[in-house]
């Protein structure tokens, strides 16, 4: 207590000497633009007018105190104001300190007005133009005596022998041409009949006008084909009988192919028939093809939830293989409305009835952030058109969006979860929570008590009781992934007021300074996504919410030396084709981004283990 009275004490005469000189310089050297009261100087050396220094809390700004000690929300040790704070605060600005927002890694984009382009990128697969599929069959019937076309993939030509067959109608056919070529002259009709017959088995003039000079029946008459393309299917070996119209090769022209994409449900209404698509396959990195739209499917796939969009490509090169792979890229404008206000995906949060930005302002002595709602029109790529509520010009906050909305529902301001307050609300989030559970933190030499758990190369040393709390938070975690892995809607909003509960019982008056302002924010974070989950109206909405969440455990499970193995796994077709990642307590897949429509989509791309 008596240490608590000096330090008051030296803090107010330090500053009447600070005051005292400052009148000094007022009075004998001031400049023209130095403020001309008392009040003004006061606000501008953050002192109040005891001549006592205002402290803050670097995570915590609205927090003021004439003292040194701990931030009452997390606990933190704080420090003098250094930019002029002063004035009644807005309940829709959060100002945050220049640590505070580098911490928090802030980033912001300008807002900007332009025709919006939507880009859409598609799974896809080269496929045969059925249009283009043609069937070899046989004229006549008999028995394949040889083979002249052997496997599939040959290139057959238009007038290529493909097999020799030996056919008794054939035989009697070329006889009976031999017999009134004797009297052609006299009866024409029967000659032109019997050469006819011959045509119409697919027999060549050359091969009739032969069979008639060498006046010899030919037992093994040759096939040649009237079509070309590739063999995609040989039905025929030697000795085969067939029989008149059965098919002996399947072709295909592979001069122009198919590019079948599976377009998702929610970008179907922007994609039309001569729409150009761009594409590329993994034979030829760097490479890209193009290719026009000129089918939509009318009806949807059950099952994924896409449309198949058809799409022609040229081949000339024969670059494109059937089956192969692809990744397509379509970009629309969306012209009605002209030029439109865009901002960027990133910078939106969603409450399930609002849309929420945050907007820097400028001309502020620190950094300070606007709680903004919006109205959205149509997602354009990885924008939103904005109906109302941003201006050109303006910026907004596009990474460390949650973080700020964290900041500002522990200052009980206008939040993604808070709505508009009227007056200023009451404070949500640490209220109550104490250090050390007696109402108090701990001492930095507290905190760094304990026996140390053993970590991985890329985790942070820190007390064994702290990571099994943290265990439990992520273990948690793995039921609620589990339960949207098994299309358990109902039981998600339980599992994730769950991890709410095991998050509280986390003690952070166990870590040093440094692990102590990690966890805040990594807890924050935990805090907005589990929000998000809760209000959900229906599983699409939870696991969008699940990868707010995921996102920030696999820091978790990366910063801390959790005892287990886990594995980071990763779905590409997840969040509008982009990909989302997920942690996972076994590496066999089960997708909790589709669930049983497609459940082993995915693949692991990281073991983490901690011994």
């Amino acid at each position: 207590m008596n240490n608590r009275f000096d330090l008051k004490r030296v803090a107010k005469i330090s500053g009447l000497i600070l005051i005292g000189l400052s009148l000094g310089w007022l009075l004998f050297g001031g400049a023209p633009d130095t403020p001309q009261s008392l009040d003004e100087h006061i606000e501008q050396v953050h002192t109040d007018e005891e001549g006592n220094v205002i402290y803050t809390c670097s995570m915590h700004p609205s927090i003021r105190e004439n003292e040194p000690g701990n931030c009452p929300i997390c606990g933190m040790e704080l420090i003098p104001v250094t930019q002029d704070d002063s004035g009644e605060e807005s309940p829709y600005e959060l100002i945050m300190s220049e640590a505070a927002t580098k911490l928090a890694d802030v980033q912001t984009t300008t807002v900007i007005k332009d025709v919006a382009v939507s880009t859409y990128r598609l799974p896809g697969r080269i496929m045969v133009d059925e249009r283009r599929l043609k069937t070899l069959p046989a004229h006549v019937p008999g028995r394949i005596e040889e083979l002249y076309v052997n496997f599939t993939g040959e290139y057959i030509a238009q007038g290529d022998r493909v097999a020799s067959i030996y056919s008794p109608e054939l035989v009697s056919a070329q006889k009976e041409l031999l017999e009134v070529a004797k009297d052609k002259e006299r009866n024409p009709s029967l000659y032109n009949a019997a050469r006819n017959k011959l045509l119409n088995w697919e027999i060549t003039e050359e091969q009739i006008n032969q069979i008639e000079r060498s006046q010899t029946v030919m037992n093994d008459v040759d096939i040649t084909s009237k079509v070309e393309g590739y063999v995609i299917n040989k039905m025929i070996e030697v000795g085969s009988h067939v029989q008149q119209g059965s098919s002996m090769f399947k072709l295909a022209d592979l001069s122009k192919v198919w590019v079948m994409f599976d377009a998702y449900e929610s970008d179907v209404a922007n994609i039309k028939v001569g729409d150009e698509v761009s594409f590329s396959v993994k034979a030829f990195p760097g490479e890209e093809f193009s290719a026009k739209i000129t089918f939509v499917d009318p009806v949807l796939n059950p099952q994924s939830r896409t449309v198949s969009i058809r799409a022609e490509a040229e081949n000339d090169a024969m670059l494109l293989k059937p089956n192969m792979l692809t990744q397509g890229v379509i970009k629309s404008d969306v012209r009605e409305s002209g030029e439109q206000i865009l901002v960027p995906k990133s910078a939106v949060l969603w409450t399930g009835e609002r849309s929420v930005v945050y907007v820097k302002k400028t001309n502020t002595a620190q950094p300070t952030f606007e709680f903004r709602e919006v109205v959205l029109g149509q997602r354009v790529g990885d924008q939103y058109i904005v109906k109302s509520g941003l201006f050109e010009g303006e910026e907004v906050v596009t990474n460390g969006t949650f973080k700020i909305d964290s900041a500002a529902q522990l200052a009980g301001k206008a939040s993604m979860m808070n709505k508009t307050p009227d007056g200023r609300p009451i404070r949500t989030g640490h209220e109550g929570h104490t250090m050390d559970g007696s109402g108090s933190s701990q001492s930095n030499s507290q905190m760094d008590m304990g026996s140390k758990a053993s970590s991985g190369s890329n985790s942070m040393d820190v007390p064994e009781a702290f990571t099994s709390q943290v265990s439990n938070v992520v273990d948690d975690y793995i039921d609620l992934k589990n339960s949207l892995a098994s299309d358990k809607e109902a039981q998600v909003a339980s599992k994730a007021q769950s991890i709410q509960a095991s998050l509280n019982n986390v003690d952070m008056g166990l870590l040093s300074q440094k692990g102590h302002m990690i966890w805040m924010s990594q807890s924050d974070s935990i805090k907005t996504a589990l929000n998000q989950l809760i209000e959900a109206k229906d599983i699409s909405e939870q696991r969008e919410g699940f990868e707010n969440l995921s996102n920030i455990m696999l820091k978790v499970a990366k910063t801390y030396p959790i005892k287990g193995i886990y594995f980071q796994q990763f779905c590409p077709m997840a969040n509008d084709g982009k990909g989302a990642y997920w942690l996972s307590e076994k590496e066999p897949i089960q997708n909790p981004y589709f669930g049983s429509r497609m459940i082993s989509c995915g693949e692991t791309i990281q073991r983490i283990e901690n011994q």
